[in-house]
């Protein structure tokens, strides 16, 4: 079983990791925030009253791409970025990793409309 947890979470402890999971959740709750202060409250496209059912609903791909980097991000920071795991680099790559992700894929976006 050691064997299989440090393939899986690398040279980093499972406490540690686990501890920089909460941290990059926090961040990504922040991420979120910050979408939801950004909302058009009067467009058609969204419920007048905040609803985290669509907050859900509308941003599932999202959260889901973004626990998934958010994970790959912290098992391999030691081997590509050269940073151990610590909590401030969790709440870092919480909060940031999907603001990068996001600005990615309007970046293709634009690439396409040319």
């Amino acid at each position: 079983m050691n064997k299989f947890l440090n393939l899986v979470l690398g040279t980093t402890d499972v406490p540690t990791y686990l501890a920089g999971l909460i941290f990059a959740l926090i961040g990504l709750a922040f991420y979120f925030y910050g979408k939801v202060k950004k909302r058009n409250a009067l467009s058609e496209a969204t419920p007048e009253k905040f609803s985290i059912k669509f907050l859900l609903q509308d941003n599932l791909v999202d959260i889901v791409f973004s626990l998934l980097a958010i994970f790959l991000a912290l098992r391999f920071s030691v081997e590509y970025a050269g940073v151990e795991v610590t909590m401030f680099y969790a709440l870092g790559i919480g909060w940031g990793l999907p603001k990068f992700i996001a600005y990615m894929y309007s970046f293709q976006e634009k690439a396409r409309d040319n």
